[in-house]
C-alpha cells in the first residue's frame, strides 16, 4: 500500500505562498492527486482562521472537507498525553496542537508532511515518519 499522508497546517500555509518552498508545493500536488491525503478538524480550524474573507473561507472549507477526515479519538489523546509528558520530562516544550496532530499521524499510521521545527522533536518520540520541508529550502 502507498504511504498515506497527513499535511500539517504549517505545510499548507507554506504551499499557499507564491514564494513558498517549491518542493513542498510539488509534494502537496502529488499527494492530493494520489487520493491518499487526509486531514483533521484541528488543521481545518487553524487554516480557516487565516482566511481573508468569507469567499476564501467557504472555498477552503469545502476543499479540506473533501479529504478523508481523521478523528481525534481517545487513543489519539492518550498518545498525545504520553508524548507531552515524556517531552516535558526531557526539558522540551512543544505546542499542544502540534502534539495532537502528530498523535493523529501516529494513531492512524500516516506520514506527516510539515514545515515546522517542532515536528522533528515529536516525530522521534512518537516514532512517526515526518517529511520535513523546513530543511529543504
Amino acid at each position: 500500500m502507498k504511504d498515506r499522508i497527513l499535511i500539517d497546517t504549517s505545510a499548507w500555509i507554506e504551499s499557499f505562498r507564491k514564494s513558498g518552498n517549491r518542493g513542498l508545493q510539488q509534494k502537496i500536488r502529488e499527494v492530493l492527486d494520489s487520493s491518499l491525503t487526509a486531514t483533521t478538524n484541528i488543521i481545518i480550524l487553524e487554516l480557516l482562521q487565516g482566511c481573508r474573507d468569507r469567499k476564501e473561507y467557504d472555498a477552503m472549507k469545502t476543499r479540506l472537507e473533501s479529504l478523508e477526515m481523521l478523528s481525534i479519538s481517545d487513543r489519539v489523546w492518550e498518545t498525545a498525553y504520553e508524548a507531552g509528558y515524556s517531552l516535558k520530562k526531557d526539558g522540551l516544550t512543544v505546542p499542544t496542537v502540534d502534539l495532537v496532530i502528530a498523535s493523529i499521524a501516529r494513531t492512524y499510521d500516516y506520514k506527516l508532511v510539515h514545515h515546522d521545527r517542532h515536528f522533528s522533536l515529536i516525530a522521534k518520540r512518537l516514532n512517526i515518519t515526518a517529511i520535513d520541508f523546513l530543511a529543504k529550502q
